[in-house]
């Protein structure tokens, strides 16, 4: 061997930077006590490749993340659509009996008065007193509309009982948006004073809500007023039956008004529903 080949000490020249006389560490082992070396030993010269910086690093992990809470943001709102969506045939508390809670107007109505079937009220007073009277108000933006229609009845030419009376008042409030039914506003209104004989309670199967009351003043000559109130959807309707019965005059019965004004009521709901 040529002593050029040799390096410093006659030793052989070291292979790849790695003097053989010096006695290398054994190699580390992994879990189950297999050898394993730095990655690329024994298959050639490791390649390098070049690493991601810290700042490149760490705005790919914010991009991932943001991606993700998309993905999970889009699938919150996907099942809540899904239980949102249930079965809608349930209706709410109240509903009408008629149908489904409707919306109201009074568009078509020129005269409220073609609402208003008062002749029941002949039973007890047979003459008309003069054309019922009506009124209408249009919506307009400041106001969502109404209408109202009064009828009388008079015992002028009857005979006996000559001062008894009879009278209707049919009234329809309309409402928008979120505002408060009138329908709150008469059942504040209608509450018994002292010097009244009173009662009233709950009216069920007509619109969502509902109530009826009854009141009696007087003894010579007794003032009697009943009422059934109803709210359905965009629309709040009050029928009004007043009676003057003279003392001795035959009974008048509450069943009587009550079905006559929930007749008028539904009669009313009826014409001013949007077709």
């Amino acid at each position: 061997m040529i002593d050029s080949e040799r390096g410093p000490g006659g030793r052989p020249p070291m292979l790849g930077g790695v003097d053989p006389a010096v006695r290398q560490p054994d190699p580390p082992t992994g879990g189950w006590g297999t050898p394993y070396g730095p990655p690329g030993q024994g298959y050639g010269p490791t390649l390098s490749y070049p690493q991601p910086s810290t700042g490149s690093r760490r705005t790919a992990l914010i991009i991932a993340g943001v991606l993700g809470l998309l993905v999970a943001l889009g699938l919150g709102v996907a099942i809540g659509i899904v239980v949102g969506g249930g079965d809608r045939s349930i209706e709410p508390a109240g509903a009408s009996a008629t149908g489904k809670t409707g919306t109201y107007s009074m568009n078509a109505i020129t005269n409220a008065c073609d609402l208003v079937d008062p002749t029941p009220l002949t039973k007890w007073s047979p003459t008309p007193k003069g054309a019922p009277e009506h009124k209408e108000t249009r919506p307009t933006a400041y106001e969502s509309g109404s209408l109202k229609c009064d009828a009388g009845y008079t015992s002028a030419t009857a005979g006996e009982f000559s001062m008894n009376k009879a009278g209707m008042s049919v009234e329809a409030e309309f409402t928008n948006g979120a505002a408060p039914p009138f329908y709150d506003h008469w059942k504040h209104a209608d509450v018994a004073t002292p010097e009244a004989e009173s009662a009233s309670g709950e009216v069920t199967g007509i619109g969502n809500q509902g109530y009826w009351y009854s009141e009696v003043r007087g003894n010579l000559v007794a003032n009697m007023a009943y009422v059934v109130c109803v709210q359905d959807g965009n629309v709040s309707v009050r029928v009004k039956i007043s009676l003057t019965r003279e003392q001795g005059s035959p009974a008048v019965r509450r069943e009587e008004l009550d079905s006559i004004a929930r007749s008028q009521v539904r009669r009313t709901l009826d014409g001013l529903r949007e077709k």
